[in-house]
Order: C-alpha cells, then sequence, then structure tokens
C-alpha cells in the first residue's frame, strides 16, 4: 500500500510539472488547473507516506518492547525451574530425574506448589499484553483436613485426577496443600470460572468415591478483582473461606472491590 502510495505521488508531482511547464508555455489556466490539481494529489499521497512510515515504526517499536519484556519473563520462570530442578535433584546421578518429572507434584499429578506464584504472575502479565481476563480458582477438599497422611494422598490424588481431566489444555493447575489445589483458568472471565469449578464438582460427584468426597471452590478474575496477581490470589482465597464457611460443596466469587 505505501509503495502504491509512493507510485501515485511521484506520478502526480511529474505530471503536475509537465502540465505546468505546458500550461506556461500555451497561456492555458485550464491547464494550469489541472497542475494544481495533480499537485494536490502529490501533496496528498505524500502525507499519507508519512503517516503509513510513522504507524509501521510505532508498531514496530511495541513489538520490540513486548518482545523484550516477554524475554526477561521467560528467563526468569526458565531460572526458576532450573533452580528448583538442581534443588531436587541434589548430587548428580545417573538416575536423576527428568526436569518435567520434577515439576510436577507426585501425589496429585499437579504442577508442585513451587512453581503457582511464577505461574500466576506470567498469566495475569500475559492476560494484562492481550486485554483479557484471567481468572485463579481455589479448590479445597472437604472434611479431610484432620484424616490421616494416606487419606489426604488418596483424596489429593483423585482431586488431582479430576482436575487434569475437567480443564482445558490452555489452563494449568498446581497443588498448594495438603488437601489444596488452585487452577490459572486463560482468557476465563467470571462466568467460565464458574462453570469449570461447576464441572470440577460434577466430575469429583461422579467418581466411586464421589459421596464421600467433595470439594469447596473460591474464585478471583483479572480485572474484575485485582489487578496483580498476588492480590488475585488473595482474593481467590478469601472467596474460598467464605465458600467453607457456607458449609461442604460450595463455589463462591470474590466481591468486587
Amino acid at each position: 500500500m505505501t509503495d502504491r502510495c509512493l507510485v501515485i505521488s511521484i506520478g502526480a508531482g511529474l505530471a503536475s510539472l509537465a502540465a505546468g511547464v505546458v500550461a506556461l508555455v500555451l497561456d492555458a489556466p485550464e491547464i494550469g488547473l489541472v497542475a494544481g490539481i495533480l499537485g494536490f494529489l502529490g501533496a496528498v499521497a505524500a502525507t499519507a507516506i508519512a503517516a503509513r512510515a510513522r504507524v509501521a515504526e510505532l508498531a514496530l517499536h511495541e513489538t520490540t518492547v513486548d518482545r523484550a519484556r516477554l524475554r526477561r519473563e521467560l528467563d526468569a520462570l526458565a531460572a526458576i525451574f532450573a533452580e528448583e530442578a538442581t534443588r531436587r535433584a541434589g548430587p548428580a546421578s545417573d538416575d536423576a530425574l527428568p526436569q518435567t518429572e520434577l515439576a510436577v507434584d507426585p501425589e496429585s499429578g499437579l504442577l508442585d506448589q513451587k512453581f503457582f506464584t511464577v505461574l500466576v504472575q506470567q498469566r495475569v502479565a500475559a492476560a494484562r499484553r492481550a486485554l483479557q481476563p484471567v481468572s485463579v480458582v481455589v479448590f479445597e477438599l472437604d472434611g479431610v483436613g484432620r484424616a490421616d497422611a494416606s487419606t489426604k494422598r488418596q483424596a489429593i490424588g483423585v482431586l488431582g485426577e479430576v482436575i487434569r481431566r475437567t480443564l482445558r489444555e490452555c489452563d494449568a493447575a498446581c497443588r498448594i496443600g495438603e488437601t489444596m489445589a488452585a487452577a490459572v483458568l486463560e482468557d476465563t472471565a467470571e462466568a467460565g470460572a464458574v462453570w469449570a469449578a461447576e464441572r470440577v464438582r460434577g466430575t469429583l460427584h461422579a467418581c466411586p468415591v464421589g459421596d464421600s468426597l467433595t470439594v469447596s471452590a473460591g474464585i478471583a478474575c483479572y480485572p474484575s478483582h485485582a489487578l496483580e496477581a498476588p492480590r488475585l490470589v488473595q482474593r481467590a482465597g478469601h472467596a474460598l473461606k467464605t465458600a467453607r464457611a457456607n458449609g461442604r460443596d460450595h463455589v463462591e466469587i470474590a466481591q468486587a472491590e
């Protein structure tokens, strides 16, 4: 499009010059008027070229800034994963676990708790750039807190399997406590987060242990409930407390500030 405007600008300028010379030689005011019109068209085309060049320059600058910011975030996340893998692996050995296994909690099958904070920060930052919502859902199994360790392991394993089977591939979930898990739902506002939490509850009910094992959930959404990742997690936690105060097997949404 810019090349077309450039050709029009040059052509209009040359035609205007030629028409002006002819008008001068033949003393024809009509041709002079044509020369003026052609000159005006050339000026318009030149202005359009300059405007498009400025827009392209600004777009390139924004893209460069976004790429640099994304690179810093990815580098930070990679460093955290590498540090955690090194810490867990201990002294080098022939049977060291792959890094992907080190990132997964073995009892729940969800991402390890150590990565939850970074995960939420990354998803909120991405949502802010894309002008999209993102939701955090915190789950806690009802009535399992005082159970023995074996029962807790079995319960969190069931919840982890249900969450993995229920959420989308673009979503992520971490174990964040003995009987707790949290999901980060990409491009999801309140209604979608409630639907996802209810699906987890419904799928858990359909399990063989569904009659004895229930879960409560608290939901908070960016940007309606919080603009920063730590506050978003805090609001989801408060909503979970409200859900548990209302009894077993409840889902609550954070109140707008």
